[in-house]
């Protein structure tokens, strides 16, 4: 694929609030994406975009977490926000492991944060 077809379709995606897509075509065409001469070609959001990706791939810790323990964490940040907190304690205890963990800690949301460290003291 062209860049010029890759940047229309990042541009693209973009502007429909496709993030995660995003994120996909990114890290795909990631080489040719960093180059000087292709990278002016986006604009801000997209360039915003690609600099938080570099940023990730700098720490590594946006690799220490599998996808699965993503997704532990989101429902974890779901629950406690749909204030269904018998359940966000349940999935707290199930997996405190994962949450105890730092790079964990920055998936969560501060309230989600809070109940766990509420939790903990009452354990």
């Amino acid at each position: 694929m062209k860049i010029e077809s890759v940047v229309f379709k990042i541009e693209n995606l973009m502007s429909k609030q496709r993030y995660g897509a995003a994120r996909e075509v990114i890290l795909k065409e990631w080489n040719r994406i960093t180059e000087p001469n292709h990278f002016h070609m986006f604009s801000q959001q997209s360039k915003d975009l690609v600099k938080v990706i570099a940023k990730e791939k700098e720490t590594n810790e946006f690799a220490m977490l599998t996808n699965k323990d993503k997704r532990i964490l989101s429902l974890l940040n779901e629950a406690v926000r749909d204030v269904k907190l018998p359940y966000a304690k349940k999935i707290f205890f199930e997996h405190k492991e994962l949450i105890d963990q730092a790079h964990a800690q920055k998936w969560l949301t501060s309230d989600a944060r809070f109940m766990c460290f509420a939790w903990q003291k009452e354990a």
